[in-house]
């Protein structure tokens, strides 16, 4: 077995096996307490209190050092956004072990130093990339669930109910993740946080401009009165054309979003590659100063070049 794949390997059993280690040591407690915390965490996080109170941190040295370094809020509200309902503590343990796994990996195929600290610092990024990618998943599909929510919202409200209870109807009926956002407005309102500071916490939550849109709706509604239903179906049609409009764009700009692909892919795809016909040709890439060096500016090159296309492509809508 060649080096790299040896490497990779190790870092995969790491990273696997912290991530048991942490849920095993995260979900302990009777099958009714995992349920009664998976249904108030939202609440929980939405207060910025500590994620899944009731819960064993497996981790509090952690937790102390995130919160004296001010990060312990930022990355539980990261994790919230992203639907995984882990500690901070947690998340950073995992990072860690990642990290250390990439690095011992890849003491197997570079031998100096500064190319295993790219290896550390690339293991501990990954697991913030996958919240990332995470986040960016779940706020599509609550965008995408929005406008059927709202029209069932709308309709609960011509029936005759109040605000709350469409709300808790639009939360039963519809799937995740939208419904856990309106299941996280009821259980805030049930245990006396104001119907305002509830959907400021959605708000909070989702940051996109259509949510706030509806925050801002119900917020005036309930303090100026007005057609609520009414708003919220003229909110849901705006919120479609804009589906229609994006849709269009994404078909003309599909070429460079193309080019921007094969630009990230085929360098490492290439490289990926050879490596598993010829391990000893890219050797010299991460044993010599030399390649060490062609591979930051390789990679910092595509960077800046990812970055223009995209920066090209972006269309405000």
């Amino acid at each position: 077995m060649s080096p790299i794949v040896l490497a990779a390997v190790i870092f995969i059993l790491l990273t696997t096996g912290a991530y048991a280690a942490v849920s095993a040591l995260s979900h302990r407690g009777t099958e009714e307490e995992r349920k009664r915390l998976s249904r108030v965490a939202g609440r929980q996080l939405a207060t910025k209190a500590e994620a899944l109170r009731g819960r064993r941190d497996s981790a509090p040295a952690v937790t102390i050092l995130l919160r004296v370094l001010n990060l312990h809020d930022r990355v539980q509200w990261e994790l919230l956004r992203a639907g995984l309902l882990f500690k901070p503590s947690e998340m950073a343990t995992i990072s860690l072990t990642a990290g250390v796994g990439a690095f011992l990996a890849g003491s197997l195929v570079t031998k100096t130093l500064p190319g295993q600290l790219i290896l550390l610092l690339l293991g501990m990024m990954a697991p913030a990339g996958y919240v990332m990618m995470r986040k960016a998943q779940r706020a599509k599909h609550i965008i995408t669930q929005l406008p059927e929510a709202l029209q069932l919202i709308a309709a609960s409200l011509r029936s005759g109910f109040s605000i709350l209870r469409a709300i808790r109807v639009a939360g039963d009926e519809m799937p995740p993740p939208i419904s856990q956002e309106f299941g996280w407005i009821v259980d805030e309102v049930n245990v006396g946080i104001s119907m305002e500071k509830a959907f400021d916490h959605m708000a909070h939550r989702a940051q996109n401009p259509d949510v706030k849109l509806l925050v801002t709706a119900v917020q005036i509604q309930s303090k100026v009165g007005g057609n609520l239903a009414e708003v919220l179906e003229t909110t849901a049609g705006m919120i479609r054309e804009r589906f229609q409009l994006t849709a269009e764009i994404a078909a003309l700009t599909s070429e460079g979003r193309l080019s921007a692909s094969v630009l990230a892919g085929l360098p490492v795809g290439l490289g990926l590659m050879i490596a598993v016909l010829n391990p000893d040709y890219l050797k010299p890439l991460f044993t010599e100063p030399m390649g060490i060096a062609m591979l930051v500016a390789g990679g910092t090159l595509m960077l800046l070049g990812l970055i223009v296309i995209k920066a090209m492509l972006h269309v405000d809508v």
